[in-house]
């Protein structure tokens, strides 16, 4: 039996339980399953065959979810766009992957989806039907989905996951979660662009739990924060900058009610951990982590000794590795990494990627290792293990960052600023100014530059969590010993020491 024809099995057997609650609103399985199925029948009206890719312009709306798995059910596969991304980071979306059909909940979204030639935009608000059909079988590779992550290379890339991938994953996580049952109450807190949200909304659903949604808000994290006191609400998972965030409201925070929180997407910082366990007394707490190639996540620690945390650097481990996966750390010379040596983490198993879209497959490399040559995808993230076989995050081998969960490289942004600026030198930095909340800062050489206008410019071509918070301009970008852009410096001069800032 396949993963989706499971899911469906799980649908119609828990069809009388709730499924959603949204905006105060709850839908039960059987609900879902007539909204599956109407979306559905708006499908395979406008797409004949399988494995079409169907865009979706998300909204948190029970019409998006039930598109989603319409186009599992039909044989095809989803590619989520943001509405509040640029019109023309979405466009490119659309034109690379090749999508034909688009769906939104909403009418009023961005005009720019009729003036895509050959798209076909359908509205699939209420839409609705009791002729519950079951799944398409497909033979072969499905599809079920395809998400645009930075790349580092400067232009994004396209990852689409595979139904044996995601059948592993969530194979893997309730494997190291058997404590998750159908009496669970998920909060989904992230944007469906990114893979972390696959944890909060498909592995509960596939064991007949309820899964939360956050209300359509322009502030976030105090959403987060009030749907967590809702004493329904028991699991959680969460980047690490959400109780960042949160941190100077935490002593009127009542998360006792919480049974497990889950934290991913980001470094999770040993500070952070000691500053919030207090808050949510009762809950079990894991660090979840994995790359989008990978599906959501391959690791997870979790933190059964509060006195004892494996850390390294102030930083929480990320744990062991999943049964769906293996792992390897490759040092600088090709040579595996001993216990305590650095090197790349590789991972190999039923949850990797075959490729990305556009063929480019240089993240990926072949390693013997106990008489066995696998392919592994190599994830850019420099670790090491100890003897336990517990992972600590050291650090990458690129420009990637990570924040509120969302994959960014630097270069990307540098890349569209250089368009805007041509003959501009430019930096772009991360910087932590306090544990878990990491945003990102433009350097530009030069003089009588106009920031405002170029954040503003900035923001008709890239998502929002990629414009800087802050822009500096100065007279000259420092450079270390071997000629590249001192970002350490620019950190230590600008954000370090405010005193400073009247240079910029």
């Amino acid at each position: 039996m396949t993963f989706i024809q499971e899911l469906y099995n799980t649908f119609i057997k828990y069809k009388n339980k709730r499924a959603f609650c949204i905006n105060d609103k709850d839908y039960s399985y059987g609900d879902f399953l007539e909204y599956i199925n109407g979306a559905r029948e708006l499908i395979e009206k406008n797409v004949s065959g399988k494995n079409n890719p169907i865009g979706i312009m998300y909204f948190e709306c029970i019409e998006t979810y039930a598109t989603i798995f319409a186009a599992w059910f039909s044989g095809n596969y989803f590619v989520p766009l943001n509405p509040k991304h640029p019109s023309e980071r979405n466009k490119t979306i659309i034109n690379n992957v090749g999508i034909q059909l688009l769906f939104s909940a909403q009418e009023d979204v961005d005009e720019f989806v009729r003036e895509v030639e050959g798209l076909n935009f359908q509205i699939n608000s209420d839409s609705k039907t009791k002729n519950i059909k079951e799944p398409v079988i497909s033979s072969g590779v499905q599809w079920m989905y395809i998400l645009t992550t930075s790349g580092s290379t400067g232009t994004p890339k396209h990852v689409p996951i595979c139904q044996e991938n995601l059948g592993a994953y969530c194979a893997g996580f309730l494997d190291r979660f058997p404590e998750m049952n159908d009496k669970v109450c998920m909060l989904q807190t992230y944007d469906l662009t990114v893979d972390a949200s696959v944890t909060a909304y498909l592995v509960p659903l596939s064991i007949g739990a309820c899964v939360y949604t956050l209300p359509d808000s322009p502030f976030k994290f105090l959403s987060i924060a009030k749907m967590l006191a809702d004493k329904n609400v028991t699991w959680v998972k969460l980047t690490p900058s959400v109780l960042s965030f949160l941190a100077p409201h935490k002593t009127q925070l009542d998360f006792k009610h919480l049974g497990q929180v889950i934290l991913g997407g980001e470094a999770f910082p040993l500070s952070l951990l000691k500053e919030w366990q207090p808050v949510f007394p009762n809950a079990r707490i894991a660090n979840h982590y994995g790359p989008t190639e990978t599906t959501v996540g391959v690791t997870t620690y979790k933190i059964d000794d509060l006195q004892n945390i494996r850390s390294m650097n102030g930083v929480v481990s990320i744990g062991q590795e999943f049964k769906t996966v293996k792992s390897v750390i490759i040092k600088e010379d090709g040579t595996e990494a001993g216990f305590g040596e650095n090197g790349e983490l590789c991972i190999s198993g039923k949850q990797v990627m075959q490729g990305y879209l556009n063929g480019n497959n240089n993240s990926f490399i072949n390693f013997e290792k106990n008489n066995e040559s696998r392919s592994y995808y190599r994830t850019g993230d420099i670790v090491q293990k100890d003897t336990e076989g517990f992972i600590y995050y050291m650090g990458r081998t690129d420009d990637q960052v990570k924040i509120e969960g969302h994959r960014i490289n630097l270069i990307e942004i540098e890349n569209k600023v250089r368009e805007l600026l041509p003959g501009h030198k430019v930096a772009m930095l991360a910087y932590e100014k306090f544990p878990g909340f990491k945003r990102l800062y433009l350097f530009v050489e030069g003089s009588n530059i106009d920031k405002m206008q170029l954040k503003s410019r900035l923001t008709l071509h890239i998502p929002p969590k990629m414009i800087p918070e802050e822009i500096f301009v100065v007279s000259q970008l420092p450079l270390s010993s071997g000629g590249k852009k001192d970002r350490i410096s620019l950190a230590n001069d600008y954000l370090a020491n405010p005193s400073k800032k009247s240079l910029k």
